[in-house]
């Protein structure tokens, strides 16, 4: 019988890894429908590429206004679906599903040290 881990652990695990603690955040955001928590964990400029064309979204208020054009149907499928250990990560960050969205450390500071927060980076509709 498998036994389900502590939420003490759960916590642990999810501070050692801001991928993995990011992305249940952002899962729950998208679940609860609560687009001003999506949009709270975005870093701005946001980069979002569709059909071979790359826009950049300088702050929420003009993300907000094309919100369901970026955060479609297929990205939050995407999102909902991606499991924390699955996570692809390379040198540019976290990649959900097929490259529909992206998270990365943000910098701090000028010289980025100490990292940021992790905050979605680039949408691929």
């Amino acid at each position: 019988m498998r036994r389900t881990p502590e939420p003490e652990a759960k916590a642990a695990r999810q501070q050692a890894n801001p991928y993995a603690s990011f992305l249940y955040r952002l899962q729950s955001a998208v679940r609860a429908s609560d687009r001003d928590a999506v949009v709270g964990l975005i870093a701005f400029p946001l980069r979002v590429n569709v059909q071979g064309a790359s826009r950049l979204y300088r702050d929420a208020d003009s993300l907000e206004r094309d919100y369901d054009k970026v955060f479609t149907r297929k990205v939050r499928q995407a999102i909902l679906s991606q499991r924390a250990g699955a996570l692809f990560v390379r040198d540019q960050g976290a990649m959900v599903g097929n490259g529909e969205l992206w998270f990365d450390r943000t910098c701090a500071s000028a010289a980025c040290s100490p990292a940021g927060p992790v905050r979605i980076t680039a949408v691929n509709p």
